[in-house]
């Protein structure tokens, strides 16, 4: 499994122009059409990262966010060791220990640059008139040269995934992709938001 946010703060540190808005867009998502358990009250929260310190601000803000919606949460790093596989054996057992009803997971599916570079120059027709002397020829046409700015596109896609902590089947899931993310912080509140609205309209939170 990939892990969440790897090599982002890479991407963010050596970008030599970075555009500085950032935006979340839900590209895919699934919701089990058969599905017939009530929304989610109880949710274990797992953000794939490989620093603790990044797993525990993502998971941190996402049961922030879930708890302003009347769900409450639990943060994996809370009740799992920091070392500790996350594997299904592990995560059933914290399932078992913490009476969640439903288990949330995100990891990384990749990171992506793109240079951008703007027009280098344009034509722009000339104005004034000279009475056909021999230098309109020339003067037809002004070529005005503009140096190029060149920003750099990062595009960051993740995947997160529900599954009901019962029956242990995935109920909806949804790959997310952020457009230049300013920093860490801007890139977690920005794919949560998204995430949870895209949960609200499946029915899955209150």
């Amino acid at each position: 499994m990939k892990l969440f946010l790897r090599g982002i703060a890479l991407a963010l540190l050596t970008s030599p122009l970075l555009i500085s808005c950032t935006t979340t867009k839900i590209t895919h998502t699934w919701a089990d059409k058969y599905y017939r358990g009530w929304p989610f009250s109880h949710i274990l929260v797992i953000g794939v990262a490989d620093k603790n310190e990044v797993r525990r601000s993502f998971e941190e803000k996402f049961v922030a966010k879930l708890e302003a919606n009347g769900v409450k949460g639990v943060e994996s790093y809370a009740v799992m060791a920091p070392d500790e596989k996350i594997d299904k054996e592990t995560i059933l057992a914290v399932v078992e220990k913490t009476g969640v009803d439903g288990v949330l997971l995100t990891y990384l599916v990749a990171v992506k640059e793109k240079e951008v570079a703007s027009p280098s120059a344009t034509y722009e027709p000339v104005d004034d008139y000279h009475g056909g002397s021999t230098q309109d020829m020339f003067s037809a046409y002004e070529y005005r040269s503009e140096p190029k700015l060149y920003t750099t596109q990062v595009k960051v896609r993740l995947e997160t995934n529900l599954y009901d902590a019962k029956t242990e089947q995935k109920v909806w899931s949804a790959r997310s992709r952020t457009l230049n993310p300013k920093s860490d912080t801007a890139l977690m509140d920005s794919v949560i938001d998204a995430l949870v609205k895209d949960l609200k309209k499946n029915k899955l939170l209150p």
